[in-house]
């Protein structure tokens, strides 16, 4: 999981600043999309069952296939005389976010982060 530079480290570098945009922008792409999925799969509103994170891919891989078919066939359930794929689902964050089946230092991400600033600098 990529994090935005400290605002406070961004203000004085513009590096930073494009990359924070970016990254902000992006992640509110990804919340529609998810938004989309739990309007859709009301599961997702809930905390998964699944013991391990490769269980969690699994169900939210399914979802995005089964919504993309959807999508397809043209189905639009609707909900209440609305469509739940223009309706933001509420927002959750769920507290133990770290996946013990991912041995990534965070120095490693560090990095991560900076060589895809390196790259949207030359961008924007």
């Amino acid at each position: 999981l990529l994090t935005p530079y400290p605002e406070a480290d961004a203000v004085t570098d513009r590096r930073k600043r494009v990359y924070n945009g970016v990254h902000s922008r992006t992640r509110i792409v990804v919340e529609c999309a998810f938004g989309r999925l739990k309007n859709r799969f009301r599961i997702l509103l809930s905390k998964l069952q699944q013991k391990t994170s490769r269980g969690v891919c699994r169900v939210i891989v399914a979802s995005v296939v089964l919504h993309n078919l959807l999508i397809l066939v043209q189905d639009s359930q609707r909900i209440d005389g609305r469509d739940p794929l223009l309706v933001d689902a509420p927002r959750i964050v769920h507290e133990d976010a770290t996946d013990p089946e991912l041995p990534i230092s965070h120095a490693q991400g560090v990095a991560k982060r900076n060589g895809i600033a390196d790259i949207l600098i030359g961008k924007f």
